[in-house]
């Protein structure tokens, strides 16, 4: 069987206007694919799936190449709202009707696991990605706040889970200095924190561990070999005796079919110029993430030189909008109006991928030769490093 892979043509190239790529130092170690290369496993994919898998194989002594179409973190790793969250991206009711309530707790542990092992990770590493505790999913409706209470209790009496802390519309007002939200739920075990930062954190071990990293090396094909398989690059050939594809959103026909498991969306994001510790409190006043109720959500938080980051609105087709920022500016001045005086220094957007249920995509292919992960729907900060 042969996967090739058609160019992408919609390659986003806005990175330039990253708050998050302007705050890190380029990264030193990549090397070019100049010869053919015979190795035990090839990672195509420089996200956190990527870099995650090959810091764990890595790790139990396998030789690692990792190829990157792009730059370490181009994709929606390093680009996205910074959210560290802990389950899925629906809530246990909803999955409990999917698949049951077993599969359902595997899922919520899953999910419990992954920030875990997340924060274990930049703790054990000392990665300063301006790790902060708690995000609040902010609501408008009395609906809202009836599926607040109602996810307290369920959560407290199946899955003995107490994380959680109810505000009013009194309460989500002291927190979030906006008049459109009537309550509030609160986790203390999500996080926030600079993606990018976690994920050359991670990408500097690999350096350590050996593995080879090729950036701007697109892979092309990938075609069975007797004992492995053959993954071709614009410039050589890798054989591996195992490959892990981890392209997310900019998969294309890699695998295939596999493709249409999924649907790409692309995402936008604004960031302020610093408002200082004192103004940004008294906007949020805990210092907490926050997203909404709605189906196509807003989400924001402050970065480490407290500038609101928000993110907000979707497009469903390859190209991105014209003139995301004023996008997203119309979004968020409708949360917080006081901020029409402040400039915007940074505006980007990315694409992430969603599956219709909204769980990951995981699987094998060519007789187990191919592993993939993807599709963490907007969910994949915590996922996606555990997936590796």
């Amino acid at each position: 069987m042969t996967f090739i892979k058609k160019k992408t043509y919609e390659q986003h190239d806005n990175e330039e206007g990253s708050f998050y790529k302007n705050s890190v130092k380029p990264f030193e170690f990549s090397e070019r694919l100049e010869n053919n290369l015979d190795i035990d496993l090839c990672v195509i994919g420089g996200g956190l799936t990527g870099i995650s898998s090959a810091l764990n194989l890595a790790k139990e002594g396998y030789s690692v190449a990792l190829c990157e179409a792009r730059t370490l973190g181009w994709g929606a790793s390093g680009r996205n709202g910074g959210q560290l969250g802990i389950g899925m991206r629906k809530d246990q009711f909803f999955i409990e009707k999917k698949l049951g309530f077993e599969h359902a707790k595997e899922l919520w542990n899953l999910g419990l696991e992954a920030v875990s092992e997340t924060t274990k990770l930049i703790s054990k590493y000392n990665i300063q990605c301006a790790l902060q505790k708690g995000v609040i999913h902010a609501g408008f409706s009395k609906r809202n706040m009836d599926d607040f209470h109602f996810e307290i209790d369920h959560m407290h009496k199946h899955y003995n889970y107490d994380g959680y802390k109810f505000f009013n519309k009194y309460e989500i007002k002291e927190e979030i200095n906006s008049d459109i939200y009537n309550s509030g739920l609160l986790n203390n075990d999500n996080y926030h924190l600079n993606p990018l930062k976690l994920l050359l954190g991670l990408a500097n071990e690999l350096v350590k561990l050996k593995v080879r990293i090729y950036e701007n090396t697109p892979v092309t094909k990938i075609l069975k070999d007797r004992d492995g398989v053959k993954v071709y690059s614009e410039f050589k050939i890798i054989k591996a005796k195992k490959v892990i594809v981890c392209c997310n959103g900019y998969l294309d026909k890699l695998l295939g079919n596999i493709r249409n498991k999924f649907m790409p969306i692309n995402n936008y994001v604004i960031a302020t110029e610093p408002l200082g510790e004192e103004k940004a409190r008294e906007i949020i006043k805990n210092n907490y993430a926050v997203s909404d109720t709605r189906f196509i959500i807003d989400y924001y938080r402050f970065s480490e030189d407290w500038r609101l980051l928000f993110g907000g609105g979707e497009t469903f087709t390859s190209r991105f909008t014209h003139n995301s920022m004023k996008f997203v500016q119309q979004r968020m001045y409708r949360v917080f109006p006081m901020l029409k005086k402040y400039k915007i220094d940074y505006s980007w957007g990315g694409t992430l991928a969603i599956t219709v249920n909204r769980l990951p995509s995981f699987g094998t292919l060519m007789e187990e030769k191919i592993i993939y992960a993807h599709a963490y729907s907007g969910h994949g900060l915590a996922l996606s490093t555990l997936a590796g």
